[in-house]
């Protein structure tokens, strides 16, 4: 979602879509990231580089398993995700009251149904 949402900085779509899973979500391995966010693990390994070097996650040895590695956001990295999202929302917000009330109602209708069938 925060792919389409504007202004990402020096981030691009991918990566903040990224870190705005790790700061949802919590400490995720590398391969278990890629798969939320659809990439190839080796697509995923260089945006998490280019994130850690920007100071947005860090890496800690898994409690579980030694070998693997847990991803984890910054303050930082959560500070941006809450700009971007909060300029999301004002977005739709501006974009929402260019439709007419009758249509806000038809499309939010519509959107409750296409939420559902995505959950299923």
């Amino acid at each position: 979602m925060l792919r389409h949402s504007g202004d990402l900085g020096s981030l691009s779509p991918g990566a903040a879509s990224a870190l705005a899973t790790l700061a949802r979500s919590g400490p995720l391995r590398l391969g278990d990231l890629a798969g939320v966010e659809r990439v190839s693990a080796p697509t995923m390994s260089r945006m998490v580089t280019g994130l850690e070097k920007a100071g947005y996650l860090t890496r800690d040895a898994d409690p579980e398993d030694g070998r693997a590695q847990l991803l984890t956001a910054t303050p930082a990295a959560h500070d941006l995700v809450t700009g971007l999202t909060s300029a999301r929302i004002q977005r739709f917000a501006a974009a929402m009251e260019h439709i007419e009330p009758q249509q806000r109602e038809v499309l939010m209708a519509s959107l409750g149904t296409l939420i559902e069938a995505l959950e299923q």
